[in-house]
C-alpha cells in the first residue's frame, strides 16, 4: 500500500514525504490520542501578550449616541486594524524557529489554544513539543477589536447602511457543513474526529467577522509586522488564514523571514501567492476526509515544478481518517500535530 501511495504521489507531480516521515505517521496512527507530551508539565521560559499592525487614525463620531459632555462621545485618534499576538517560550526550545498559528473565519487564536473538549491545543502541544509558538487574533475580531466608526455614523444616521462593512457570522447550520462534520445539518459523518458532546462549546467560539475586501490586506499586513517583530518563523494558517500567510510570504523583503508555510486545508493558485516568491520556502497543505483535492495538489506540482519543495496529504492517504474542516480542534489532533512536526524535521533546515 505505501508503495502505491508513493508512487499516486509522484505521478500528480506532489512532493513525496520522506520514508521516514511516513513511517512517523504511521506509527501515530496505531497510538493512543492522548500523546506522552500531553501528560507533560508545561514549562515556559517566558510568554506574554502584544499588539502589532494597524494604524492610529482620527474618528468621528466614536460612540453611538451622542450625549453631551460625555468623553466617551469625544471625537479623536482610535487604533484600528491590528492584531492581537500571544506567545509562549518553553524552557528548553528545541527548534530554532517560532510557528505563528493564523485562524480561519469566524475564529480568533483561541481556537489553536484549547479543543472543545478541554484537551490541549497545538498552541500547548507545540510549546511542550519545543517550539516558541504565536497565536493571532485577526483584525477587527477578538482580542484585537473591531473598527466601530462606521457602525456609530450609521446607528447616529450620518452614514447609510451601505457604508458598513461586510461581515458574517457561522451559525450552527452553517458550520455544520462547511466544517464537514456531517454531510447535512443534525447528521454526523460515522467516523468523525469533532467531539460530538462538545459542539456547543465549539459554537462559542465562532465570532462575528468583517469580510469585506479589505479585510484580507490587513492580516496581511499584520503577519508581516509580526515577521518584522519577532524575526524568520513558519507560518501555519487554517482555512482563510493560509491565504493570509501566503499573501504574506509573497514579498521580496518577507519571503526570507518565512522558513516554511503550513495550510491547514488551504494552499491552491486561488490563495494569492506569487510562485516565483514562494517557491523557494518549505510548503504543506494538510487535508482532512470529504475534500477535493485537485487545487491542492495542481499548487503543489506547480510549486514542485518550479524546483521548490510542496507536499499535498489527504489524510485517509496515510491512514488518519475522520478529519473535518475543523481537524486541530478533533479529537485525533495530537496525531496530525505528530504529521507537522515530523515534516518540519525532515523539510525546515
Amino acid at each position: 500500500m505505501k508503495s502505491n501511495w508513493l508512487s499516486g504521489m509522484r505521478a500528480t507531480g506532489v512532493c513525496v514525504v520522506g520514508l521516514s516521515l511516513l513511517l512517523g505517521m504511521t506509527a501515530s496512527v496505531s497510538a493512543q490520542n492522548t500523546p506522552p507530551q500531553a501528560n507533560n508539565p508545561l514549562v515556559l521560559k517566558k510568554q506574554g501578550t502584544f499588539y502589532v499592525g494597524g494604524t492610529i487614525e482620527f474618528r468621528s463620531p466614536n460612540s453611538s449616541t451622542t450625549v453631551t459632555g460625555d468623553p466617551r462621545s469625544l471625537p479623536g485618534n482610535i487604533a484600528v486594524h491590528h492584531m492581537y499576538v500571544e506567545y509562549q517560550v518553553p524552557n528548553v526550545l528545541k527548534y530554532k524557529y517560532p510557528i505563528v498559528f493564523l485562524h480561519g473565519g469566524g475564529h480568533t487564536g483561541q481556537f489553536f489554544r484549547t479543543t472543545p473538549d478541554g484537551r490541549d491545543g497545538w498552541f500547548t502541544s507545540f510549546t511542550k513539543r519545543g517550539f516558541a509558538v504565536y497565536a493571532v487574533d485577526g483584525s477587527n475580531r477578538g482580542r484585537a477589536g473591531w473598527d466601530p466608526t462606521h457602525r456609530f455614523a450609521v446607528s447616529q444616521a450620518i452614514e447609510p447602511y451601505t457604508a458598513l462593512e461586510a461581515a458574517n457570522m457561522y451559525s450552527e447550520q452553517s458550520a455544520w457543513v462547511a466544517f464537514r462534520w456531517g454531510p447535512t445539518f443534525g447528521t454526523w459523518y460515522p467516523n468523525t474526529q469533532f467531539p460530538k458532546a462538545n459542539k456547543d462549546d465549539s459554537l462559542r467560539q465562532i465570532q462575528p467577522a468583517y469580510r469585506d475586501p479589505t479585510a484580507n490586506p490587513f492580516l496581511r499586513d499584520n503577519v508581516r509586522a509580526l515577521l518584522d517583530k519577532i524575526g524568520p518563523c513558519i507560518l501555519l494558517g487554517w482555512s482563510t488564514g493560509s491565504t493570509n500567510v501566503m499573501q504574506a510570504a509573497s514579498s521580496p523583503a518577507y519571503a526570507p523571514k518565512v522558513k516554511g508555510l503550513i495550510g491547514i486545508e488551504g494552499f491552491t493558485a486561488g490563495s494569492g501567492g506569487d510562485p516565483a516568491l514562494v517557491k523557494n520556502i518549505p510548503q504543506l497543505t494538510v487535508l482532512g476526509d470529504n475534500l477535493n483535492q485537485a487545487a491542492n495538489k495542481a499548487w503543489s506540482a506547480l510549486i514542485n515544478g518550479l524546483g521548490g519543495d510542496s507536499t499535498t496529504v489527504y489524510l485517509p492517504d496515510v491512514g488518519i481518517f475522520g478529519n473535518g474542516h475543523t481537524m486541530m480542534a478533533e479529537l485525533n489532533n495530537e496525531q496530525i500535530a505528530d504529521l507537522l512536526e515530523n515534516w518540519i524535521k525532515q523539510h525546515v533546515k
